[in-house]
């Protein structure tokens, strides 16, 4: 497997960066985890939507979701695609996609380009040679992050690519990631100041807590994403490699990974 990171900034994107957006890719299938602000930029730099097998999203915030407008605009305005693409989105939500079609000022806004599936957040979904596990993880609002193996390949069936989404701290995580390769993990905070101080309604994680949720489900690496860079990555660095021994990066924007 392979993984692209189109953008990796929290919801107040980087400067020049664009927010949530992976590209995953297995044999013969590539899909884009999440599509938030700017992404779709990114994404026409390397593929044109027709190369894409699905769109999943891990949560309707809009910093993972609201690039499915622009993403429409990709495709012709008048015609049915050839090809509609799949967009995999969380349980309950295909309100808030006709609240999404109606901001960009027509009902049928999605029709013409993309077909919407809906989860159902336990059993796997199978994209090409992709298989996505979803975990609900704790968030604000009802969110999950996936665990991605490539079936069907010639590849190691063992690879696993891991991806908390958003999250604070939470078993779920140690169930997404137990023994992957490739810990896509959240640390959007700097400090506890920045989330609700109510354990249970946290909902996203510093970057000592992310290397302290890789140390605890024995990844192989650990690679840090929705995260605050103005101030640079060192203190996030540091803070993760205190908690964790492992190899430790910052995501960085369309650089691609082997998982």
């Amino acid at each position: 497997m392979r993984l692209t990171v189109l953008g990796r900034s929290p919801a107040r994107p980087n400067p020049g960066e664009a927010c949530a957006g992976y590209v995953v890719e297995g044999g013969n299938s590539r899909i884009l985890v999440d599509v938030g602000p700017g992404v779709v930029a990114q994404l026409l730099r390397r593929n044109t939507p027709d190369e894409l097998d699905a769109v999943v999203i891990s949560h309707m915030h809009t910093d993972h979701c609201l690039d499915l407008i622009t993403l429409r605009y990709s495709y012709p305005w008048i015609d049915v695609a050839k090809h509609r693409l799949t967009v995999i989105v969380p349980p309950g939500s295909m309100g808030q996609l006709s609240d999404l079609a109606l901001g960009a000022g027509y009902a049928n806004f999605f029709d013409k380009s993309f077909v919407f599936v809906e989860h159902d957040g336990k059993r796997p979904i199978e994209i090409g040679n992709l298989r996505l596990e979803p975990e609900e993880t704790q968030h604000y609002v009802r969110t999950w992050g996936f665990r991605i193996t490539a079936n069907g390949t010639d590849e190691d069936p063992n690879r696993v690519l891991a991806y908390s989404a958003d999250s604070g701290p939470c078993d779920a995580l140690s169930r997404i990631a137990d023994t992957a390769d490739l810990f896509l993990c959240e640390a959007a905070l700097r400090s506890l100041k920045e989330d609700d101080p109510e354990p249970k309604s946290r909902g996203h994680l510093l970057p000592s807590e992310a290397g302290e949720a890789a140390r605890a489900a024995g990844v192989k690496g650990l690679l840090m994403t929705h995260i605050p860079v103005t101030d640079g990555t060192d203190w996030a660095l540091t803070e993760a490699r205190a908690a964790y021994d492992g190899d430790v990066e910052v995501a960085e924007p369309l650089r691609t990974y082997e998982v």
